[in-house]
């Protein structure tokens, strides 16, 4: 409350301007803003270790991700406006379709330099909505599925799950993990289409979709 009160003192007599490094310094725990979003992914898109683990191949960025700063390892104290100088970092990680893996890169936001590369196995890397958008694109070509979704097959919407409202006609999409290495989803990207009408989803049709082969499976199911 006092700190408070000594902020509202300092703008009272027009001294504001002593505090505004403050207020526009960010925390240690503050979600990236769409400024540092956009930063990690230029370092990232432009780092020649980077694209050599990606080829010359089909890639997708997947996601940046707010990654929480190395906690302290010795017991010194912190030095004087330490707190006020945070190292942001942020993770980048790619999808490289012909290898089925994942790029995962560490940046320091401040040095804008690439920290740390790691290659990952592609079942460990989550869908990007891009991707689910991709998949309704070719899905969207396929005659069996214009079939069952009719005349409203225009109005279907690919969104975040976390988004607020919600379309009446909406694709939500989840990923396929093979059983075997004989399954056609082996090494592939697949992704299973649900599509939702009016808050309940289409019954009698399960649609898969292939993003590294670019196929589409459609087959009928029990309703």
């Amino acid at each position: 409350m006092l700190a408070l009160t000594f902020v509202a003192l300092l703008i009272a007599t027009g001294n504001a301007a002593g505090i505004r490094p403050l207020l526009s310094q960010q925390l240690a725990l503050d979600p990236l803003t769409p400024d540092e979003v956009a930063l990690a992914t230029r370092i990232a898109t432009a780092d020649t270790r980077i694209n050599e683990s990606l080829g010359r191949g089909r890639k997708q960025l997947i996601q940046v991700q707010f990654v929480t700063p190395k906690t302290r390892t010795n017991a010194t104290a912190p030095q004087e406006n330490e707190s006020l100088s945070v190292r942001r970092r942020a993770a980048v990680t790619f999808y490289r379709y012909d290898t089925d893996q994942g790029i995962y890169a560490l940046i320091d936001l401040q040095l804008r330099s690439v920290e740390e590369i790691t290659k990952v196995p592609g079942r460990g890397v989550p869908l990007a909505i891009e991707e689910v958008s991709q998949a309704f694109a070719l899905a969207s070509l396929n005659k069996r599925v214009k079939g069952f979704l009719g005349s409203q097959g225009s109005e279907f919407t690919v969104v975040e799950p976390s988004a607020g409202e919600q379309p009446k006609n909406r694709v939500e999409g989840l990923r396929v993990i093979a059983t075997g290495p004989r399954d056609p989803c082996n090494k592939h990207r697949c992704i299973e289409l649900m599509f939702r009408k009016r808050g309940e989803y289409v019954r009698g049709t399960s649609v898969t979709v292939d993003l590294s082969a670019q196929k589409v499976n459609v087959r009928s199911t029990p309703r």
